[in-house]
């Protein structure tokens, strides 16, 4: 069952990741939800970093999971997995739409 687990977590992590490298290094910030396109370029490129950043801590927290299942060594697996992914999209959401609403 853990080989199974491990293989179901496959498709989210590298889901994740091939979308962190798509926007962060192929410059598609266009597959980001929500975005249009109003930004200077320079932003843009600090959106992009953001926002892989986001999707790399998520794919840790399912990496994570992915661990528990094989290992079953993780404290309080989805608690932790919450935490993982929350507080980088929290953090992404603060900083885009709460602490700079002036700047762009």
């Amino acid at each position: 069952m853990a080989l199974a687990a491990t293989l179901l977590y496959a498709f989210p992590i590298g889901s994740c990741l091939l979308l962190a490298w798509a926007i962060h290094r192929r410059g598609a910030v266009g597959l980001i939800a929500g975005y249009d396109g109003d930004l200077p370029p320079e932003r843009e490129a600090e959106l992009a970093r953001d926002a892989a950043i986001v999707l790399v801590a998520a794919a840790a927290g399912v990496g994570l999971l992915a661990v528990d299942a094989r290992a079953d060594a993780v404290p309080r697996p989805g608690a932790l997995v919450t935490l993982a992914i929350v507080a980088p999209v929290a953090w992404l959401l603060w900083k885009w739409n709460v602490r700079e609403p002036d700047r762009g």
